[in-house]
């Protein structure tokens, strides 16, 4: 398969990740204006809930997409074996995690949260529904990665984004016409992932068919197992090192303290759909190539990625105070200063790890990038409470781009596609960041110059990443003139 393939599946998880954000931000105030706020909140905790426990995977989705991507072109029984024993392992999993969902999910919702008297007869009658909705999630997750593992990502996103939007869209529907009750509400939103499950395991079925439950491996279940488990333990510790900031936030700082750095934050951590949607892509290609094939794309990967990263945070930086007076008011926006312009710096380096930690789980060696995780945790902690005391939200954010930036460097040394020309090209774009992030920090723009200097940034940046690379230079190109670029990726 040609580069064209490559950067049209980029597009497709780009364009992927974005549609849930655009109907989110559509039917969210729907939902909250007909079903009231109590009600809008216990279906928040519903979603944390299943969430949380989503670490029962044990990493059996990436561990199967993985397997499957390097049987790409094996004998259908070969693939049938590990697909048949994850979808069992996973049917376990989800069976075990509902009967833990239905003992201690329902005694959160009834007994610890403060849930008005009125909707606790209809929590208890939805929530039925929602146990069912953990085995769905599960399942789905695997017949994704098999689909991924083909790189058939239009199909896999048609199925997530139409999925996801009609979770969304027809409890809003039934809410506004037949009533806000949780009752209609829930049932209808695991109705709907259950559809969407079922065309997902049929769309597998066709690619992968006949399958048979005969087709369970103890051998396989036990490398899946140890591949997955080293998977979840990044995917249990990187939600702590993720919520640790604001933990220590409010307990050195104040709660009013946690608002004002966790909402940039959030907002920035958006903005990282771009190195996302790029691992997910080249996660399969990594699999199945050659090592040294697979390190020449990761390393041309992370030069683009990098480029076209920049080009977005280079602005953002510049952009980050004006638009936090626009959006939350000016005493928000003075609160926060320096915390989002910093934390744009650490989400480029962040991005960019991505790419060699894609590649370490694509080699199977999940195990590396989970060590590295446990390795920063109490490192971490330490910076982050000495910041806190002493610099305040800054010195927080400052602590976060420090440790991701440590990642970074340990994820891309142990991947082995660290080389010079790598270094220069990297450290010339994180410069310009770091500039545009010190003259944010030192003056005070006000909207027009913010808006000039944002447009300064990208110009220059764009300019930088043209140099830097040949591939972002047609990609600008062909922006500019209005053409296709095929030769992006």
């Amino acid at each position: 398969m040609k580069g064209r393939t490559l950067k049209t599946n980029f597009a497709i998880n780009v364009f992927g990740a974005l549609v849930p954000l655009a109907v989110a931000l559509v039917t969210v105030p729907i939902y909250v204006r007909h079903i009231g706020d109590a009600r809008y909140g216990v279906l928040s905790i519903v979603w944390v809930l299943l969430g949380y426990f989503g670490f029962l995977d044990l990493g059996l989705s990436r561990a199967s997409a993985n397997a499957l991507a390097r049987l790409r072109n094996a004998p259908r029984e070969a693939r049938a074996r590990v697909l048949v024993t994850t979808l069992v392992l996973n049917l376990g999993l989800g069976l075990f995690g509902s009967a833990c969902l239905a003992i201690f999910g329902s005694y959160l919702l009834q007994h610890v949260l403060t849930v008005p008297e009125m909707l606790k007869p209809e929590i208890a009658q939805a929530f039925p529904w929602i146990v069912g909705l953990f085995p769905l999630a599960l399942l789905s997750g695997v017949g994704i990665g098999a689909l991924e593992s083909r790189e058939h990502f239009l199909l896999a996103n048609v199925l997530q984004v139409s999925g996801m939007s009609l979770g969304q869209i027809v409890p809003v529907i039934l809410a506004v016409m037949v009533g806000p009750s949780l009752t209609i509400v829930i049932p209808a939103a695991a109705i709907a992932r259950a559809l969407t499950v079922a065309a997902t395991l049929v769309a597998v079925y066709r690619d992968e068919g006949p399958l048979s439950w005969a087709a369970f491996d103890k051998h396989q279940a036990k490398k899946l197992l140890s591949y997955g488990g080293w998977v979840s333990v990044s995917g249990v510790i990187s939600p702590i090192l993720t919520s640790l900031d604001q933990l220590v936030i409010g307990s050195v700082l104040n709660v009013a303290a946690v608002a004002h750095y966790a909402v940039p934050m959030n907002l920035i951590l958006r903005s990282q759909i771009l190195p996302s949607a790029m691992t997910r892509t080249l996660f399969p290609r990594f699999s199945h190539s050659e090592v040294g094939d697979a390190n020449m794309l990761a390393k041309s990967s992370a030069i683009f990625l990098a480029c076209s990263y920049a080009v977005l945070v280079g602005p953002g930086i510049f952009a980050m105070h004006s638009f936090m007076q626009l959006w939350l008011g000016s005493d928000f926006a003075v609160n926060a200063r320096g915390v989002g312009e910093i934390l744009l710096v650490g989400a480029w380096i962040n991005g960019l790890a991505f790419i060699p930690g894609g590649l370490l789980q694509a080699r199977g060696r999940p195990d590396v990038v989970a060590k590295f995780h446990v390795l920063e945790l109490f490192p971490f902690l330490g910076i982050l409470w000495v910041s806190a005391h002493f610099f305040g939200l800054p010195g927080i954010a400052a602590a976060w781009t420090i440790r991701v930036s440590s990642d970074a460097v340990l994820l891309f040394v142990a991947s082995g596609i660290l080389d010079l020309s790598l270094i220069l090209r990297l450290s010339l774009l994180l410069s310009l960041l770091l500039v545009a992030m010190s003259t944010v920090l030192i003056f005070d723009f006000s909207l027009t110059e913010a808006a000039v200097a944002a447009f300064v940034s990208t110009v220059i940046i764009a300019l930088v990443s043209g140099y830097i690379d040949m591939r972002f230079r047609k990609l600008i190109v062909s922006v500019l003139t209005l053409r296709p670029n095929v030769g992006a990726l």
